[in-house]
């Protein structure tokens, strides 16, 4: 038996049509909806689009987190340091999607948007490449692994991001 051929989703128009274009949306809400929860500091619905041992190339993190035993680890950590500027929004946008049988793979940017400094500077946003896999088991699609890349850090006040740049020229 073959599996069946992958279906691509990119932001522009997939050209898919039927479950294959069905399937790449449901992959994307999932996606969507992970940022979504997170921005909501709904931990539980975070959870829920992850499989309880996904891997992880978090951003945060220097090693690879294996489950969400290491996710909590991370989160707690998180917590109790209270490090950096506080965000304010995620999303995420521009997604290549390939679904093939109970299998999927985006890739897509994420935006994060921070809450202005109490200086009054506002932060600027950053830039994050990920790749998602995802599993469907029954009817359910969970992300089994995650990578994030931090392409362009944020928490840099644009007032000083606009004197550096001209400082540079």
């Amino acid at each position: 038996m073959s599996a069946s051929a992958p279906h691509t989703f990119p932001l522009s128009g997939s050209g898919l049509s039927g479950s294959g274009q069905k399937e790449a949306e449901i992959v994307w809400s999932i996606v969507t909806g992970l940022y979504a929860a997170h921005g909501d500091g709904d931990v539980g619905s975070v959870d829920e689009r992850l499989d309880p041992g996904a891997t992880i190339w978090h951003s945060e993190a220097e090693t690879l987190l294996l489950g969400k035993r290491d996710l909590d680890r991370l989160r707690a950590e998180r917590g109790a340091a209270e490090i950096g500027p506080e965000a304010v929004a995620y999303r995420a946008y521009d997604p290549v999607i390939e679904v093939s049988g109970h299998m999927a793979l985006v890739r897509y940017w994420l935006r994060v948007d921070y809450v202005p400094a109490k200086n009054g500077t506002t932060p600027c946003s950053e830039r994050v490449r990920n790749t998602a896999v995802l599993r469907r088991s029954a009817t359910v699609w969970r992300i089994v692994h995650l990578h994030e890349e931090v392409w362009a850090a944020g928490s840099v006040p644009v007032a000083d991001a606009g004197h550096q740049a001209a400082d540079a020229g």
